[in-house]
């Protein structure tokens, strides 16, 4: 049997350290499944949460808020406060994301609070015999809407985590909505505290 010269030795150990070390790196860091990104920064003209990707929008924010506010209407299911938004506030309902998932265009409309920028509820339009359909309502505090890959729509909202102060959430959490036979369906919740 051979004997390694003390420089090999040092080398080999080295070796065998830096491989150790690397392992335990990647045990302890986590999944890289998903990666949770700030939302969009505003254009110029286009209002603080716009984020516009793929088509342009099929239906203007005035028949949005028609539709939305049309109790009749398919799936237009907004809740009170959100309807009395809608309806003395104008400014309050602004363009989102747009998408093409299965070759069907979707619109993202965003309802802020009234007096702030911040987006407390978010809708995804779609298109039904020429008339605007409601796919899906979120609802958060500070909600982002933003396309996902493989046809998803992403919300994410930031959380407060018992340290924060009242002025500055350092959480967050995120639900992947998946576009599944005709419809949104919610993943599961993921948040800086776990999985709910």
């Amino acid at each position: 049997m051979s004997r390694l010269s003390l420089p090999a030795l040092v080398a080999v150990t080295a070796g065998a350290v830096l491989v150790a070390l690397l392992v335990i790196l990647h045990l302890t860091q986590a999944d890289r499944g998903m990666r949770i990104e700030s939302a969009a920064q505003p254009t110029d003209a286009a209002g603080p949460h716009s984020l516009v990707e793929g088509p342009p929008p099929v239906f203007t924010l005035d028949e949005v808020r028609t539709h939305l506010l049309d109790a009749d209407a398919p799936g237009s299911a907004v809740d009170a406060a959100f309807t009395e938004i809608l309806l003395y506030c104008d400014e309050c309902l602004e363009q989102g994301a747009t998408l093409t998932i299965d070759e069907q265009p979707f619109q993202v409309v965003l309802l802020t609070e009234p007096g702030t920028r911040s987006v407390v509820a978010g809708a995804v339009i779609g298109e039904e015999s020429g008339q605007p359909r409601t796919h899906l309502v979120v609802s958060g505090q500070d909600l982002s809407l933003t396309p996902g890959r493989g046809g998803t729509l992403v919300a994410q909202e930031p959380r407060f985590t018992a340290t924060d102060e009242a002025c500055c959430p350092t959480g967050w959490s995120v639900q992947v909505y998946r576009f599944h036979d005709g419809r949104f369906e919610a993943g599961q919740r993921i948040s800086s505290t776990g999985v709910t």
